[in-house]
């Protein structure tokens, strides 16, 4: 359709609608009624009375005025209606002199001057053409028939003629004419379908030969006018006008009639049917050969009876999942149950076609029942009620594929007797809620099944021989049986390429879907599979999903959907409700979705090439500090004493999660961890160094208590070098310290002294700084396990010194724990013992129950070093006990190798064995490099001494 100026578009397209704000009432008007005609001869009426526009200029001002009548017309529209492309000089001008003589002839309260243009003070229904548009808009709204064959009626009894004729605007003319005559002839073809039976057939034929006289290339009056003359006995004339349009469209086009035209004229050349004969359709498709899985699905489809009131049921799932081989080989495996035959029909509703209207599904399903082309009902209604009528009780199996809304199945419902399949990618809720449907949900191959698919095209030597190969081939294609089947096919056509060849084309994601495509069969091609989905999005869930395309979680929440997207809650739900029920999203959970593999490729390929950069990182932005917010919510359970004075944020999208409980937030962790960990990157990449580190530095409390070590050293590594390239010196200290962190932690000392120091030299006024005391403790931490006792007393210390000198009694407690190690292993037992002790009791007041209980196990290790057993087996075990009740395991390794080794030197070996080997269990669940340590203390262990397997001591 052609461009129209804005004013004029809306007009056209909202009809009554375009009238919103407040209503123009004549009582408002003075003593002035204008009427204007457009539909026909351009007429005006002032008060009932004829009034003469003389100058084609004031009539196109006057109809450019009365197309948006009481709205602001600017001046560019009205220039564009008066002058078309030739304005003149002076336009404001020059319509202020045709305004003024259009107020001397029409009322001088007609059109009123506004800032910006000028507005006709007319009721829009005393506008032929906006009176005909309201009332169209209100006959395609109602619902009874009866309804809106009178409002097509009463629209139609006011069409004039040409539209706009004597108007003198040929702009208008251009842009409006076509328009209207469309609605106008649209509208005559629905009331001839209502009049169908109402009126004698005779008359029709009488107003559908003028129509095509006038319109001769007009197809669907053709199409009427030859039906009628079937319907009314007059056969002969129904084929000669069929062929008369066939010689004109081959004379002026050089084209056959369309689809329609010519099926309608096959059945009129077919002998006379008898209407009562009930003819056995048999319409399966061809079986699926070689179908592999779906086990549960067809043991849930041979339980349903073959009608009733239960004789719906709905196979849904994303494009690809094998909803038609499942409905198509099930069908075919019980169609003998079925004497009333099988009707199959492709319902379109997501594909390059457009979707079949039920009037067209219900005609055909008539016509392979036997009922003849002339006696089929008019209306979608009639045909319904014949179909039922024609099935009742006939136990048929109708196989509806390829549905786009419970809307398109409804009239196509047999009734009770027979067995109805639904297969579509939407889930057709309305049906399951308002029709009883059941609800078969497929989802993708397991690994067994999706092997199988593989090995029927493939060969199940060749799988044999590569299976690592095969098991990654199986991923990448998310186990969609259309996508497996691809591969496979792929595979079998290259036979002298390896499977890992086929799987290194597969892991590019930027061309995953090039390769997993027919080129020459759109029903095979992925990438068109979601696009029809994609395509029948309304815009804002076409923008939601294309967005999540950036979100790098494997699942995600609603809420930090919202976040990307930049959208409240609520209206992010009703979204994100929207794709699911189009299965573009997996619902695993009431907040919670996933893409499937290739439909998150596929969104990610549609957010790079409809959006633009800037729209990206906006998304990407707002997700950051969203998750920003929320793992700094965390923090306050899982590491309170956190180092966060430098820490500021920027406010949310939308608000964090909070959390109740300490259990809360480490779930939370478990389910985001994915993401949390690619934002790091993410940040970094797009620049946001601030964002970068802070959200690793806030992450490493869960790092240390989940044990996730690569993670904690990757995006250690990645804030460092953020930082470091954008000369970042407080980012530079808190990145470098938590990547000295993260390796003391893997027990990696020369890595950990390496990002210490440089931590340290970022800081140049940085003495007595909190981070300048967190800094020395870990170097006193990295010299203690490379055994530089010396060393790293002196750190810890300094790091004590600092954090006393400027009141950070936070801190204090931790720098006295490195102290005590140092100690211990500088053999100064004594005082390591009062350096522990003395943690332990600042621990226990700042309520830090957990650090408290690692300051007692070095109490322990420091009295067991001095040979006071009893006072170290009394502290060693009062530790471990509190570190039970805290279920924080990593803390309990060091107190139980001291407690073997306490045990071990008072001759109590078998005790001792017991704490080693509940010590190697908890290292080597949690991955921990102290399994080594453990291992050696075990083998020196008589025989007879408990393995990790035993029941642990105490």
């Amino acid at each position: 359709m052609l461009e129209r100026p804005a004013e004029w578009c809306h007009a056209a397209f909202l009809g009554a609608r375009g009238w919103r704000g407040p209503a123009v009432r004549e009582a408002n008007l003075g003593a002035t009624t204008i009427d204007i005609r457009l539909l026909g001869p351009f007429q005006v009426l002032v008060d009932g009375a004829p009034v003469v526009l003389t100058s084609s200029r004031q009539r196109a001002l006057l109809a450019t005025l009365a197309l948006a009548a009481g709205r602001l017309v600017s001046i560019d529209a009205l220039a564009r209606g008066v002058w078309g492309e030739t304005p003149p000089a002076h336009i404001r001008g020059s319509l202020q002199t045709y305004v003024m003589r259009l107020r001397r002839l029409c009322g001088e309260d007609t059109v009123v001057t506004e800032p910006e243009g000028y507005r006709l003070v007319a009721d829009p229904s005393r506008v032929d053409v906006l009176r005909f548009l309201q009332t169209l808009d209100q006959a395609a709204a109602a619902t009874e028939p009866a309804r809106r064959r009178d409002l097509l009626t009463a629209a139609l009894d006011g069409w004039g003629g040409v539209p706009l004729e004597g108007v003198g605007s040929p702009a208008l003319a251009a842009e409006w004419g076509p328009l209207l005559t469309e609605r106008y002839l649209f509208a005559v073809e629905q009331r001839i379908d209502l009049d169908a039976g109402l009126v004698p057939d005779a008359r029709l034929v009488a107003e559908l030969t003028d129509l095509v006289a006038q319109h001769p290339l007009r197809e669907s009056l053709w199409e009427r006018l030859v039906r009628a003359l079937a319907r009314s006995g007059r056969r002969a004339e129904a084929l000669a006008r069929y062929a008369g349009l066939r010689a004109l469209l081959a004379d002026e086009l050089g084209v056959e009639p369309g689809e329609d035209l010519r099926r309608l004229h096959a059945e009129l050349l077919a002998a006379d049917a008898d209407p009562a004969v009930h003819t056995v359709p048999r319409q399966l498709p061809f079986d699926v050969a070689g179908f592999t899985g779906r086990g549960p699905e067809l043991a849930e489809l041979d339980r349903l009876p073959p009608g009733g009131a239960s004789g719906i049921v709905v196979i849904e799932g994303t494009a690809g999942v094998g909803k038609t081989s499942l409905a198509v080989h099930w069908s075919h495996r019980v169609r003998d149950r079925f004497p009333g035959g099988q009707l199959f029909l492709d319902l379109r509703g997501h594909s390059a076609a457009t979707p079949v209207t039920p009037g067209a599904a219900l005609a055909g399903f008539l016509r392979a029942l036997g009922v003849p082309a002339e006696n089929l009902p008019s209306t979608v209604e009639e045909r319904s009620a014949l179909l039922r009528s024609r099935l009742a009780g006939s136990r048929t199996l109708m196989l509806l594929d390829n549905a786009r809304d419970a809307d398109q199945v409804r009239p196509l419902l047999p009734g009770p007797g027979n067995l109805v399949v639904v297969t579509s990618r939407n889930q057709l809720r309305g049906l399951v809620a308002r029709d009883g449907a059941r609800r078969i949900a497929l989802r993708s191959f397991d690994d067994r099944d999706a092997t199988a698919l593989l090995a029927g095209s493939v060969g199940s030597q060749r799988l044999a021989a590569e299976p690592d190969a095969v098991a990654e081939l199986v991923q990448l294609c998310g186990r969609l049986p259309l996508a497996l089947a691809l591969a496979g096919e792929r595979a079998s056509r290259f036979s002298g390429v390896s499977l890992a060849g086929i799987v290194e084309e597969l892991r590019d994601q930027r061309l995953r879907l090039d390769t997993l495509r027919d080129p020459q069969d759109a029903g095979t091609d992925l990438r068109a599979a979601f696009s029809w989905s994609y395509k029948a999005l309304r815009p804002a869930a076409a923008r939601f999903f294309r967005l999540l395309g950036l979100h790098p979680g494997h699942g995600f929440s609603l809420s930090s959907a919202a976040a990307l997207a930049g959208v409240e809650l609520r209206e992010a739900r009703e979204l994100a409700d929207q794709l699911a029920a189009a299965h573009l999203l997996n619902q695993p959970g009431t907040d919670r979705y996933q893409f499937h593999d290739l439909l998150r490729v596929y969104a990610g390929e549609l957010v790079e090439t409809e959006t633009t950069e800037a729209e990206r990182a906006a998304a990407l932005r707002r997700l950051v500090d969203w998750y920003l917010a929320s793992v700094a919510e965390a923090n306050k359970l899982v590491r309170p004493d956190l180092l966060t004075e430098d820490i500021t944020l920027d406010p949310p999208p939308l608000p964090a999660v909070r959390f109740a409980k300490h259990e809360q937030t480490i779930a939370w962790y478990n389910t985001e961890r994915q993401a949390l960990t690619a934002l790091v990157g993410i940040a970094a990449g797009h620049g946001w160094t601030a964002h970068a580190w802070k959200l690793a530095w806030l992450l490493r409390g869960f790092f240390a208590e989940r044990h996730d070590r690569d993670d904690w050293i990757a995006t250690a590594r990645t804030a460092v070098a953020a930082t470091r390239d954008a000369g970042d010196s407080t980012g530079l200290q808190y990145s470098a310290n938590n990547l000295g962190s993260a390796y003391l932690r893997t027990l990696q000392p020369d890595q950990a002294l390496e990002a210490l120091e440089e931590a340290r030299a970022a800081s140049e006024n940085g003495d007595g700084t909190a981070l300048t005391v967190a800094i020395l403790s870990n170097l006193a931490g990295a010299y203690y396990v490379r055994a530089e006792y010396a060393e790293a007393e002196r750190h810890a210390l300094q790091a004590v010194h600092l954090a006393r000198d400027h009141g950070q009694r936070t801190f204090v407690p931790h720098a006295l724990l490195n102290v005590s190690a140092s100690r211990i292993g500088l053999r100064d037992y004594d005082h390591a013992a009062e350096a522990a002790q003395a943690a332990h009791e600042a621990f226990a007041e700042l309520g830090d129950r957990y650090h408290a209980a690692l300051a007692l196990g070095n109490v322990a290790e420091a009295l067991e070093g001095a040979g006071r057993h009893d006072e170290a087996e009394r502290a060693g075990l009062d530790a471990l006990a509190e570190l039970k009740k805290l279920n924080a395991d990593y803390g309990t390794i060091d107190v139980q190798i001291t407690l073997g080794r306490l045990k071990h030197r008072t001759g109590r070996a078998h005790e001792a064995g017991g704490h080693w080997a509940e010590a190697l269990t908890v290292s080597q669940r949690l991955g921990d490099p102290r399994v080594t340590e453990v291992q050696a203390l075990l083998a020196k262990m008589p025989a007879g001494t408990p393995s990790p397997g035993d029941a642990p001591y105490p």
